[in-house]
């Protein structure tokens, strides 16, 4: 009988309360399964996350009935709660559209807010509304109660189509985390939240919108964080003055940015799904953008940046930039390949290259600015065309061979399919690539600093230029990267189908494992 005893009915509750708080919340209410003991024990957990579910497609009655079960265990939770502290409350409900909800929400929130809640997030968003690529602009479903305006300790709010009154926060000293999604949140909401609430540090903004231009910071600005997310403004202002501001991530429609006080910069992260028609304006808005962000240590750049940036006047930027990891996002396009070049002249002191292959933009009607074609390489040449004064550290290529530039070569082979079958057309096109480009642009990060180059979601077929690209951009960092201590390639999950394909990729690792190295302790790692 002793070996069918509940050992941890022996430990105080408030001991057994903090152990099972490191389950996923689902898996603590589960525990009620096991004994009378544990039947009630989960409702006084310190961390309550109250998330109604529906299925898709789920019919209206199906989820009438489900959310008359989910208010009935939301009632449960608050009937049998004791005393105690409640450090977070998370409440998650689609389209909360009666008067029932309304009264159960309010009671939630007063009930959190009376027992000193740190962290609050109310989500009434439907989990549909994800599949918009630019988000429709709708009103806000639910406006905050009233009671969480009384209440001084919280310290993260997340709210998402859930309003608030912002001249109302002047309680909440101690907030210092925002996020806030899928509702309207104008310039002068977001100047008095950051102005009432001074010790706000990381601020989120995904898929809301205003009828205006976006518009944040002061001199004392206390934000550190600040991460906008597929949010839609009617005028194409983008305004940031942030001394403080570490970490900077930026993912939507190009506007013109206009950053002050950028010094403490650290972390910054760029991708546009949607850029100016005109190549030229967007390639002066993306080297301004990149240069005020010149001091960020860590910088992910998206196939829209790296098309667009360089042009002939401008092969990299004015002054060198403090970045150490850069991540490019690619689709191995001749065009991206020349961004790539653009930063790495641009970046003297890189230590770390990573390149994300295959990042598709996601609207339909996206197109690259440049096409690889014959007809289309003269619009950016690879050859730079500065005079004897203006090289210095910023030799040209020679007028031999570029890296897109095969025409004389791909039109002397004519042989059967099978030279192409089996990839050594791919093969023998870089080899002839390498051979004969002489390299004498410099890049100063290739001589010292750049240890480590990473690839990751790699494909290659056997006869496209952007398979060219791909190998080729390889195998010139291996062969000019006289620092590099490690290239490691990861190839695509699911790319490795069939004995031929393992027997053409298999060719590409013998390549790349024996081509010329600058680095003698360079390390070369393929992953299937």
């Amino acid at each position: 009988m002793e070996d069918n005893i509940d050992m941890f009915a022996l430990l105080p509750d408030s001991l057994v309360l903090a152990i099972i708080s490191y389950l996923p919340f689902k898996e603590a209410v589960r525990t009620c399964l096991l004994s009378k003991y544990w039947k009630h024990l989960w409702v006084n957990l310190p961390c309550i996350e109250l998330k109604e579910h529906f299925e898709s497609l789920e019919p209206f009655g199906s989820r009438n009935a489900r959310r008359r079960v989910f208010l009935k265990f939301v009632a449960f939770w608050l009937d049998n709660r004791k005393d105690g502290p409640v450090d977070k409350f998370s409440l998650i409900m689609s389209n909360p559209n009666d008067n029932l909800v309304e009264d159960m929400i309010d009671r939630c929130v007063a009930f959190v807010t009376q027992h000193g809640v740190k962290e609050l997030e109310l989500d009434f968003s439907d989990p549909s509304w994800e599949e918009e690529v630019i988000p429709f602009r709708r009103e806000a479903l639910v406006e905050l109660p009233t009671m969480a305006y009384k209440h001084q300790s919280i310290q993260s709010l997340k709210l998402s189509s859930c309003s608030f009154l912002a001249n109302g926060l002047s309680n909440w000293r101690e907030l210092k985390e925002v996020t806030l999604s899928w509702m309207e949140v104008n310039t002068d909401t977001l100047a008095t939240l950051l102005s009432s609430c001074t010790m706000i540090e990381s601020l989120v903004l995904k898929k809301c919108w205003n009828w205006g231009h976006f518009e944040i910071g002061n001199e004392t600005s206390s934000l550190n964080r600040l991460l906008v997310e597929k949010c839609s403004f009617q005028n194409s202002f983008f305004k940031i003055n942030a001394p403080n501001l570490c970490f900077f991530k930026y993912w939507g429609k190009l506007l013109l940015f206009e950053f002050k006080n950028l010094l403490a910069m650290e972390d910054a992260h760029l991708d546009f799904y949607l850029g100016y028609s005109n190549a030229g304006i967007g390639s002066r808005v993306l080297y301004d953008l990149v240069n005020d962000l010149y001091n960020a240590r860590v910088l992910s750049v998206c196939p829209y940046i790296l098309q667009v940036i360089r042009t002939e006047e401008r092969a990299r930027l004015a002054r060198d930039m403090n970045t150490r990891h850069l991540t490019v996002k690619m689709n191995m396009l001749t065009s991206e390949v020349r961004g790539v070049l653009f930063f790495l002249r641009s970046c003297p002191m890189l230590e770390c290259l990573t390149i994300q292959s295959g990042s598709k933009i996601t609207l339909p009607d996206y197109q690259a600015m440049w096409i690889d074609s014959d007809e289309d390489q003269d619009d950016l040449p690879m050859r730079m065309q500065d005079n004897d004064e203006e090289q210095d550290d910023q030799a040209m290529l020679t007028d031999s061979v570029s890296l897109d530039n095969m025409d004389n070569y791909e039109s002397s082979h004519d042989e059967e399919d099978e030279y192409y079958e089996d990839g050594s057309y791919l093969i023998n096109t870089v080899d002839y690539m390498m051979k004969n480009v002489e390299y004498l642009i410099y890049y100063e990060c290739l001589e010292s600093s750049l240890k480590v180059v990473e690839l990751k979601d790699f494909t290659c077929s056997k006869s496209n230029l952007v398979s060219q690209n791909g190998l080729a951009l390889l195998c010139y960092l291996i062969r000019r990267g006289k620092g590099l201590t490690n290239v490691k390639i990861n190839v695509l999950k699911g790319e490795i189908d069939g004995e031929k394909n393992v027997a053409f990729y298999r060719m590409i690792e013998e390549y790349l494992m024996t081509t010329p190295r600058a680095s003698t302790d360079l390390q070369i790692s393929i992953c299937y």
